[in-house]
């Protein structure tokens, strides 16, 4: 813990700053980008967000945030351009990884009790530190998780909503990312920027209809509500803390933010 303690105090700042963020940028979020969002990853029926959990909410608002793009712009890179941050500030830091985050699948390979672990992203061949104190508290090596990766100086964070993959899940995901993504001999994942989304909403959907949201738990862990991969509990209620960590009940948060943009109603 010693060697990691700098990462983890940088950490903790730049996740406070990132829940502000993610708070702002969801209040921004408009009926239509939620809709469509919703649409896109399977939850909206009709004209009715369905979520049978709801640690979903926390998957559709980082899906809108990060990958709903308009003119070529998603929530990050419009936030950026209205409002400059100060060079100099960690606030920059912090959107400067949301604009470069990417979701992807890492398989944990150590695990590192009190600060994260270390992981092999399985779709670019590359290895992380990834400092997430719930993670080293609750993982085992050989996980696999869907999750947004935010690339920092010496480490990396996740975005908070990660979803577990076993291996029936990760093999369907290949196997619908070769055939739907793949190249033409359908051996290899070769995708650019506006393929991103749709990979990403392809693994989402994925694991939901897999029923992986049902296997996370937001817990606290002294620092804020992290998001646990690990944990099977019950459906956030309405007077519970808000799963995006905003420390503010969910019907006064997310959920609230997503009754005003949703049409009728939310089927649980």
């Amino acid at each position: 813990m010693t060697e990691y303690s700098e990462l983890v105090d940088r950490y903790k700042k730049y996740r406070a700053i990132s829940q502000q963020l993610n708070r702002t940028l969801t209040n921004r979020l408009s009926q239509k980008v939620v809709g469509e969002c919703g649409r896109k990853l399977g939850i909206m029926r009709g004209d009715t967000l369905v979520f049978r959990d709801m640690d979903e909410t926390s998957v559709l608002v980082d899906y809108c945030i990060y990958d709903y793009c308009e003119n070529g712009s998603n929530a990050i890179s419009r936030y950026m351009a209205e409002f400059p941050p100060d060079p100099d500030s960690n606030e920059c830091v912090v959107l400067k990884a949301m604009s470069e985050s990417f979701y992807t699948l890492v398989r944990v390979e150590d695990v590192l009790e009190g600060v994260g672990a270390r992981a092999d992203d399985l779709l670019n061949n590359r290895t992380y530190l990834i400092i997430d104190m719930g993670l080293g508290a609750t993982a085992v090596k050989g996980l696999v998780i869907a999750t947004r990766i935010l690339p920092f100086r010496d480490f990396t964070m996740t975005s908070g909503a990660p979803l577990p993959v076993d291996a029936e899940t990760f093999s369907e995901i290949l196997e619908s990312a070769l055939r739907e993504i793949g190249s033409e001999d359908g051996k290899y994942i070769n995708i650019d920027a506006q393929q991103q989304p749709d990979l990403t909403a392809m693994i989402i959907r994925i694991c939901l209809k897999n029923d992986s949201s049902l296997q996370v738990e937001y817990a606290d862990v002294g620092i804020e509500p992290v998001t646990v991969p690990l944990r099977t509990g019950p459906c956030v209620g309405r007077n519970e803390p808000c799963p995006c960590g905003s420390g503010r009940k969910y019907k006064r948060c997310c959920g609230q933010r997503l009754q005003n943009a949703r049409t009728p109603n939310i089927a649980r």
